[in-house]
């Protein structure tokens, strides 16, 4: 059995996820919707809800009076801060695992995850760009795929980077010639097992190129870009990092000048310790009861 089937047949045993982190992406894709019908979906999920009062009276916050409730919680964070942080905990278990072949441990691959989705919320902003809370859940999940083929990159990892030095192959070119499938098209599979919109499956599948995909939409480039840019920072970066470079075609395509990239990214590094900081408070309890 080659490292292709080998992968695909490990898909079937791949957790799935709650069935609420559909109907917060439905909630928030209706135009008319508000923290009140975020906090209506997430007020059935005890263990989540404490997740939300916890980040919504974390100390990075800076407030002195608690909330209590849900409502509070609301207005302190806002609705699109209620999805993000509903997501990422729903979603934090599958995440913050080790990517040995890929030498990446759990808190590198979780933190890489969490700053291309808060880059990519940036992005969307400052390039008025609609649907981005569906762009920060493909972001938070684009690596999802280096789960299931970690330890194949692993066990091949002399000969793909064999492939990369000699042949000038970047390390996903390298990843399909060896292993015959690379993370971003298993991690398009896995979304697909989770029943996500068409849309998230395609910038996952298409994160590291965009250029190749056959319909190409401003999410996909987005979450490309954010990607890309976090491992230039060095955020979470793996062994395959150093070998990934923003399409330069995405930034025209985008019409991203050089001064929105890097306003971007300073929002996202002045930003990024404080995020973690009051997601960190607040995940434990989900992972926890989830066990």
């Amino acid at each position: 059995m080659n490292a292709k089937t080998q992968i695909i047949a490990k898909l079937s045993s791949f957790p799935t996820i709650p069935v609420i982190v559909h109907r917060l992406m439905n909630v928030l894709h209706e135009q008319e919707s508000r923290a009140g019908d975020i906090g209506e979906v997430v007020r059935h999920d005890p263990a989540l809800t404490a997740n939300i009062l916890k980040a919504a009276n974390s100390s990075y916050l800076g407030f002195s009076k608690p909330v209590t409730s849900l409502t509070e919680a609301s207005f302190r964070l806002g609705t699109k801060w209620i999805y993000q942080i509903a997501v990422s905990s729903l979603i934090y278990s599958n995440i913050n695992r080790p990517a040995d072949g890929y030498e990446q441990k759990s808190q590198d691959l979780w933190r890489h995850s969490v700053a291309t989705a808060v880059l990519a919320e940036a992005l969307s902003k400052l390039l008025n760009i609609r649907d981005s809370g569906l762009i920060f859940t493909a972001a938070l999940v684009h690596d999802i795929g280096k789960i299931a083929t970690h330890e194949f990159v692993g066990e091949s990892i002399v000969e793909i980077e064999k492939l990369i030095s000699e042949s000038n192959k970047t390390f996903e070119e390298a990843e399909i010639e060896v292993l015959g499938v690379d993370h971003a098209e298993v991690g398009a599979m896995i979304a697909n097992h989770w029943n996500f919109p068409t849309q998230i499956i395609e910038c996952i599948r298409w994160h590291h190129n965009p250029d190749a995909a056959p319909e190409i939409t401003p999410a996909m480039d987005v979450v490309h870009i954010a990607d890309a840019l976090c491992l230039m920072e060095g955020i979470g970066i793996g062994r395959d990092g150093m070998y990934y470079r923003p399409s330069q075609e995405a930034i025209v395509r985008l019409n991203a000048s050089g001064s929105i990239l890097e306003l971007a990214v300073s929002q996202l590094l002045s930003s990024l310790e404080e995020i973690e900081g009051m997601l960190e408070e607040a995940l434990p309890v989900y992972s926890y009861t989830r066990r």
